[in-house]
């Protein structure tokens, strides 16, 4: 019997399965940059949308912040953004809690405005933090129909979800930085910047200005709440100090003082022994709380020297350290900042 020798067809068998191989690996490609290019949509959005409802976190009105987060659907163009089921709504908004003390920092979810320090914004089928969600983004699949050819049943798209969170972080309120030996609230109420002692613990900053001037101090405290005086900073920041009797601003912070009554105001706190002449890191944060003074004065007062050859002037009021940019509300100017979720990988 001869031995059959016939290879014809078999490149047909050959060249069928590469074509087949070179459709799978097409379709892993246009997948996958199908997907990158969804998420690269929907990212900018709710990072914009989460800046938005963060900014409005301090005012303390939960439909504000749900407005805020919404503000961009008329002209965010993520996938999925013309259908009203998938645009940013208070579903995919949730208060959350930032807690820069730690390390490293953590981050809760609340339902409290009032201790809420920021904002999370989400497109998302389920929410990692167990709060509410609203709809993933939704990319299509074009290995689907080679798949449902083979027999093999398969979604023809694929969610997609992205995620953002902001956090306002304080700005100081005045030029006033304090050392930590100030931080004792049991001696309360203090007398600070008053430096005819020889030995200060306490006196102006003018943050990131090396060399200041009463103008320059000046404009931090007049133009305070325009937000547009002092840089946001943060622990370790090395703050420009300034000796307490440079310049005579006294008569400004009273009336400073008396005009936004009774706010309290968040400053700096440097390490004890600073030199007051060049700069210094900040250690923590600190709460004063200006208080009518035995000389008469709103936050603002005046005692004989020590030498009793003239008189010294002070602000005076309660001290109270422990605050940070992330929780207080001394202050009127916030910096939305956009932080990680690691619950979410983003």
């Amino acid at each position: 019997m001869g031995c059959l020798k016939n290879d014809k067809g078999s490149v047909l068998v050959f060249i069928t399965l590469m074509i087949v191989l070179l459709l799978v690996m097409v379709g892993i490609g246009l997948d996958t940059g199908h997907l990158a290019y969804v998420r690269s949509t929907g990212q900018p959005a709710v990072d914009a949308a989460a800046l938005a409802a963060a900014s409005a976190v301090p005012g303390g009105v939960l439909a504000d912040v749900h407005t805020r987060a919404a503000v961009f659907n008329s002209t965010n163009t993520f996938q999925g953004s013309s259908d009203s089921q998938y645009q940013i709504k208070g579903a995919n908004v949730t208060l959350v809690k930032y807690d820069d003390s730690t390390n490293p920092a953590t981050l809760g979810t609340t339902t409290d405005i009032a201790t809420a320090n920021g904002a999370r914004v989400a497109l998302e089928n389920t929410n990692p933090h167990g709060g509410t969600a609203n709809k993933a983004m939704k990319s299509p699949l074009f290995l689907t129909p080679l798949f449902n050819l083979m027999g093999v049943s398969q979604s023809g798209t694929q969610n997609v979800s992205v995620s953002a969170v902001a956090v306002v972080r304080g700005i100081p309120g005045i030029p006033v930085a304090i050392e930590e030996n100030l931080c004792d609230t049991s001696k309360n109420p203090y007398k600070i910047i008053n430096s005819s002692s020889k030995v200060d613990n306490s006196g102006y900053t003018s943050y990131w200005i090396n060399n200041t001037s009463k103008t320059v101090l000046s404009d931090m405290i007049d133009n305070n709440y325009t937000c547009d005086s002092i840089p946001p900073v943060g622990i370790g920041f090395c703050t420009q100090l300034n000796n307490g009797k440079l310049y005579p601003l006294y008569d400004e912070f009273e009336k400073f003082f008396k005009a936004n009554k009774p706010d309290c105001y968040f400053i700096p706190v440097v390490k004890n022994g600073s030199n007051w002449n060049q700069c210094e890191k900040i250690t923590k944060f600190a709460r004063f709380c200006p208080l009518d003074s035995p000389s008469g004065g709103y936050g603002y007062g005046k005692t004989k020297s020590a030498d009793g050859t003239g008189w010294d002037d002070y602000l005076y009021g309660n001290l109270t350290c422990g605050e940070t940019p992330f929780t207080t509300r001394d202050t009127r100017c916030f910096v939305p900042t956009l932080v990680r979720d690691s619950k979410s990988g983003m």
